[in-house]
């Protein structure tokens, strides 16, 4: 006997699609969530369509992860469909990799990738009921609601769906603009200032934001005053500016052909590719890389560490790139503009988006490359309290361009030996673009503080006397530093290190301790060297503070300071201040008179990054770098001041791979805070049982903390990744099933 025919109305009755649903709330307890898909939402819901679901009464913002049949745990039926801030389904993928590969909530790294400033309070009455003091289709916030309703009125009201939640990313600000009456005429002859102001109006069309129109033309609030008075301009209230920018085409950052010859083929090719560029070549590295995408007919994004540079590099890309093409920034100095920026990228309205790391998640209309400036750099990646995630952007790039199937690009003249590793790269399918070598290199000196007790050498001294003398410029570049990293000896020059693991041994000041931060040895500081006995031994590390005392009272001069806060006397012939702030500037002379304080500190990658900052600091000097030392024989200073990359990779990826270390193995920091007892049971009675076979666990080391709850980190370690990041996402559930302790877990930080 044959079957019936059943009808597709009828077979999606029977068994309606159901949608999985990752509710906006930031925590590992709750995963996405399975919704009925009502008939009327039917053709509207995919993957990364962004919709209104009803959790225990009330009503939440999510994102579909996934669509499907019949589903016997969906109950509930969505609600609303969210267009405005649906996401593309490769960048739900992508939120969905970077959430099991780093350990994040993936609600966290969905609402990164959504709008910023997100109004989640804001309503829109479907049924009033009789007394309610809104009509229907009137917008209402949750605390007007939540006043007049009271709790339970307002959840009974979300759940009998009488009034809908309505999320909105927020609105541009409006600003006074200043605009040119028609056929305006006056006679500003004897009126420079005003006649300065009206030039400019004009040149921006006769209509622009007020306050930015003063500062551009470089006059006081009084001369608009009379040219309102005059009748020739008017003040109104208009929504802010949209910060994206026409390029200029100029061609003020010169010849391009040099970096084209690479760029145009790679951005054509696909892949991953690593360039290393001097530094003060980069920008015209990543001209080459955007120019070559934008013809291909798509859009580029290049992720820099900081806002400064990303204005910097946003400017210099206007003069590069062909008149007309749109360039933006994006980062959190923009504020509620931010927004209007994101709106426009992933409209396709910007060419070239220039952001943060919060820019990294930011939907392209036309994705083409992925550009990641000054890559080994740390603020790449969100620290705890910071706005981001806390992965780096090289990993969420990588991702990425396997997701969209973009080209990604990593620049540096050093690169993270993540990266570098031949073995790595070919893992990860990373091709070497030809390096391009320094036009420049300087000479250097390393001055060898063995048995010396002074904090600067004479040989420092003499080189800052002669720049007073001679009218050049001196650069100090110190590591600004709360407390030691090492213990050293004055005599022989040896560092205190782990006998287990070999990492520098952490100062401890206030319990008298050297603590291993990698497998928590620990021993007494008892003031004597292990290998020579002497008893001068000294904590390394200089602030910037002492720096400029010691050469002001030295040399009876003015010595000009430079920090991430402070700017005083900076056109003084000798200026101290943080490595950062002094290397991101040329100088004729640059001394660093402690890199020991990287060289010997405890972190995993202290090496690397000491090769970095000398690597760096000779770049910014024109004529003479002076390095002071108590290990002037390292290979790591050796070959930094030889600007060789390859040969520092080839002596230190040995001893890295021989000890475990990342980039061999991966790590998952857990910082567990609580009472020592909470913290002990924690680990003992459930991290420990818990664990994979193939999961190492140092015991817990305790942390600095000022008065606060005590603190303890405990060190995962694995060769493979996601193994790893299981068991980060396992300890990251103990803060809701254990009292009284608090827990925070970075998957492969950048240091530990």
């Amino acid at each position: 006997m044959s079957q019936p025919i059943v009808s597709q109305r009828t077979r999606a009755q029977r068994d309606p699609r159901v949608a999985r649903v990752s509710l906006l709330i930031p925590t590992h307890a709750l995963p996405p969530l399975s919704y009925l898909i009502p008939e009327p939402l039917n053709s509207s819901v995919h993957v990364g369509t962004a919709v209104v679901a009803p959790l225990s009464g009330h009503l939440r913002l999510g994102v579909v992860v996934a669509t499907g049949g019949g589903d016997s745990n969906a109950r509930e039926n969505l609600r609303e469909v969210i267009s405005a801030l649906s996401l593309p389904p490769a960048i739900v993928e992508l939120c969905d990799c970077i959430s099991r590969a780093a350990a994040v909530p993936l609600p966290a790294v969905l609402r990164a990738a959504l709008p910023p400033g997100l109004n989640m309070g804001r309503y829109r009455v479907l049924d009033p009921a009789p007394g309610w003091p809104w009509g229907r289709g009137e917008l209402v916030g949750r605390a007007a609601l939540k006043r007049d309703l009271g709790v339970a009125r307002l959840k009974a009201a979300e759940a009998a769906g009488k009034i809908m939640l309505l999320p909105e990313a927020p609105k541009p600000a409006e600003v006074e603009w200043a605009v040119i009456r028609q056929a305006a005429s006056p006679d500003l002859s004897r009126a420079p200032r005003q006649r300065k102001l009206f030039e400019v109006l004009s040149e921006y069309g006769g209509a622009y934001p007020a306050s930015a129109l003063l500062s551009e033309a470089g006059v006081a609030r009084s001369a608009l005053r009379e040219l309102i008075r005059r009748g020739a301009v008017r003040l109104v209230r208009r929504p802010e500016p949209v910060p994206v920018f026409a390029a200029w085409g100029d061609g003020e950052d010169g010849d391009l052909r040099p970096f084209l010859c690479c760029a145009e083929p790679a951005a054509r090719s696909g892949g991953a590719f690593l360039w290393r560029t001097p530094t003060v070549e980069q920008p015209k590295a990543v001209a080459a890389l955007t120019r070559a995408t934008i013809e291909g007919g798509e859009q580029a994004l290049v992720l820099v560490p900081e806002i400064d540079a990303a204005e910097r590099l946003a400017r210099r890309l206007r003069h590069a790139l062909a008149a007309g093409l749109s360039v933006a920034t994006y980062h959190s100095g923009l504020g509620r503009r931010r927004t209007t920026v994101y709106e426009a990228t992933r409209a396709g309205r910007v060419d070239v988006l220039v952001g943060t790391r919060t820019a990294a998640l930011v939907p392209l209309a036309r994705p083409g490359t992925i550009c990641v400036v000054d890559e080994p750099n740390e603020a790449h990646r969100a620290k705890p309290g910071y706005e981001g995630l806390p992965i780096h952007v090289r990993e969420v790039a990588l991702e990425r361009g396997r997701v969209e199937g973009t080209t990604v690009f990593f620049l540096s003249p050093y690169p993270s030996l993540g990266l570098f590793a031949p073995e790595i790269r070919e893992r990860a399918g990373i091709q070497a673009l030809p390096t391009r070598p320094p036009a420049r290199w300087p000479s250097v000196r390393l001055v060898d503080m063995r048995g010396s007790g002074v904090a600067l050498s004479s040989t420092v001294l003499d080189a800052c006397a002669r720049a007073i003398a001679d009218g050049g410029r001196v650069g100090v570049a110190v590591p600004r530093l709360g407390y030691a990293t090492a213990v050293t000896c004055n005599g022989c020059g040896t560092v205190g290190i782990c006998p287990d693991c070999g990492l520098p041994l952490g100062l401890h000041e206030r319990a008298r301790l050297l603590i291993c931060n990698g497998c928590g040895y620990r021993e007494k500081v008892n003031g004597r060297c292990r290998l020579c006995g002497s008893d001068r031994t000294s904590p390394v590390g200089l602030a910037v503070e002492r720096v400029r005392e010691e050469i002001s009272s030295r040399l009876k001069a003015q010595v000009g300071l430079i920090t991430a806060n402070q700017r005083d006397l900076v056109d003084a012939p000798v200026v101290a201040g943080t490595t950062r702030c002094i290397l991101d500037e040329q100088w004729d002379v640059v001394i660093l008179p402690d890199p020991d304080t990287h060289l010997l500190g405890t972190g995993i990658r202290a090496v690397e990054r000491a090769f970095r900052l000398v690597y760096r600091a000779a770049e910014a000097a024109q004529t003479l770098l002076l390095v002071q030392t108590r290990q002037p024989e390292h290979y790591a200073l050796r070959e930094a001041v030889r600007g060789d990359y390859p040969s520092f990779a080839a002596a230190e990826l040995p001893r890295l791979r021989a000890l475990g270390y990342p980039p061999f193995a991966h790590l998952a920091s857990v910082t567990l805070e609580g009472s020592r007892e909470v913290v002990r049971r924690a680990v003992e009675s459930r991290l420990r049982l818990g664990l994979e076979p193939e999961v190492k666990m140092s015991g817990p080391v305790p942390l600095a903390h000022a008065g606060e709850t005590p603190r303890w980190r405990v060190l995962l370690r694995s060769t493979d990744r996601s193994v790893v990041a299981r068991a980060a996402t396992l300890v990251a559930h103990l803060s809701a099933e254990i009292a009284g302790l608090r827990v925070r877990v970075e998957v492969d930080p950048e240091e530990v």
